[in-house]
């Protein structure tokens, strides 16, 4: 169903935007442009929708490391004429239940790593970023969060800084791209402690969490390089 270059650039994917599940199902290639991403649609069970909420429609940066990574994916669809960024033989998106099923569950289970749902890259992707120092409004912003709850943060946190976003981007790409490279070279998730001993506790999110980047090299991921 997917080549092992197609599961580098979908982890590595997962794990900076912290993307839905639907919403990486439904990404097409018009929707990367500019290294930016545009989140419009949402697919699950083949049927194409529009996002979770008003705030699920949204744009994000890209880190370096990344659009390295999806130029090439991009490239790959390109020569086959498909319209989604990931795609079976068909054209068709992805089913991501079938892909858990029959490559993300594989995966794991040969890294020793808990079973868990795409939703573990959502919550590292949110505490990554907190670990990181990201203005909460912004992590809102790029997780398609509805409002935080905060009057102040709500009615005065201003319009949605871009800035902010490409920074973000450049923090978690430079984070993950570190991790990864420890990783292969000794053990899970040495460049992210931080976020590791702040949600170790969390039983939703358990090993699985605390191994996304093992789960991005285990694929046999070779991390770009990039200039600090």
């Amino acid at each position: 169903m997917a080549s092992q270059g197609e599961q580098k650039v979908f982890y590595w994917l997962a794990a900076e935007t912290g993307l839905r599940a639907g919403e990486l199902a439904g990404l097409r290639l018009i929707d990367i442009a500019d290294e930016r991403l545009t989140v419009n649609q949402s697919v699950w069970h083949g049927k194409t929708q529009d996002p979770k909420t008003d705030n699920a429609v949204r744009t994000l940066a890209l880190s370096p490391q990344l659009i390295t990574l999806l130029r090439e994916q991009i490239a790959r669809q390109k020569a086959k004429q498909h319209d989604f960024l990931f795609s079976a033989s068909t054209g068709a998106p992805w089913d991501m239940n079938v892909f858990r099923r029959r490559k993300m569950r594989m995966r794991l289970k040969s890294l020793g790593i808990r079973q868990a749902g795409f939703h573990a890259f959502r919550h590292f992707n949110v505490a990554l970023l907190d670990s990181l120092c990201v203005p909460l409004k912004v992590i809102q912003e790029r997780a398609g969060h509805a409002l935080t709850g905060s009057f102040t943060l709500d009615v005065y946190g201003g319009k949605p800084e871009w800035v902010g976003n490409v920074e973000a981007a450049r923090k978690a790409g430079l984070a993950i791209e570190q991790s990864v490279a420890q990783v292969q070279e000794t053990e899970p998730l040495v460049g992210l402690t931080a976020v590791k001993e702040e949600k170790a506790s969390d039983p939703e999110i358990g090993s699985p969490y605390e191994s996304i980047s093992s789960l991005v090299a285990g694929g046999g991921f070779e991390p770009p390089t990039f200039g600090l």
